[in-house]
């Protein structure tokens, strides 16, 4: 294939601003809650004792909840096309999956499908993450704002699920972060989605292949 010059527009600033409040909220709120689970002082006084690190934990779940609401609310077009690219599956990610687009060294990649603006691992992380986001959420409050008056043993259960959904997320989130932005493959990921917006017009035609098809169509 001959090269293909330029580069294309990926994310909105919109978008990457949605991504980067997300992200901060999201690493205060595991820092402060990986300190109070093991009661580790050192993380709790970085933000000014237990009482103080409490309060920060609570109004960045507020922020982290608020701030995707707000997106959606001045990007519903954008969202609903996101919703409806994570929710597609066909077989080519099946395919893509079957190789995990090349990435794993162990597993044999000759033939990678075409992919949609997102791969199907981006897919999955997609739904993954919206999934936890909510169950954060729909636990978080409760245990903030009802705990006293909740029967214990809904306490309980919704502080391991908060928990336990938490550790995948911080997991999956530690994944994502090393293959958008170390892995040799796809790590130009990264500037496009937290610095300028654009990834090089040459990986996306073979990386997301019937996105960048539908861009050439519109041109």
């Amino acid at each position: 294939m001959s090269e293909i010059k330029g580069k294309v527009l990926k994310h909105s600033e919109q978008t990457r601003t949605m991504h980067w409040v997300h992200l901060i909220c999201f690493i205060i709120l595991g820092l402060t809650g990986i300190a109070f689970y093991f009661d580790i002082a050192g993380i709790v006084n970085l933000f000014g004792g237990e009482a103080a690190a409490s309060d920060v934990h609570h109004w960045t779940g507020v922020i982290f909840t608020l701030a995707p609401l707000v997106y959606v609310l001045f990007n519903f077009e954008r969202f609903a096309k996101f919703i409806d690219t994570i929710t597609t599956f066909t077989k080519d990610d099946l395919g893509w999956l079957k190789t995990m687009g090349g990435y794993i060294p162990f597993i044999k990649a000759e033939h990678i499908p075409p992919q949609d603006k997102y791969n199907a691992g981006q897919k999955m992380l997609g739904l993954l993450v919206i999934a936890g986001c909510i169950l954060m959420i729909v636990t978080g409050f409760p245990m903030w704002l009802l705990k006293h008056s909740m029967p214990p043993v809904l306490v309980w259960l919704t502080w391991k699920i908060h928990f336990w959904t938490a550790v995948i997320l911080i997991l999956a989130v530690l994944g994502h972060f090393f293959l958008a932005a170390i892995h040799p493959k796809s790590r130009v990921e990264f500037a496009s989605m937290m610095i300028d917006g654009y990834v090089d017009a040459e990986y996306t035609s073979h990386h997301n292949a019937k996105w960048f098809a539908e861009l050439k169509k519109a041109e």
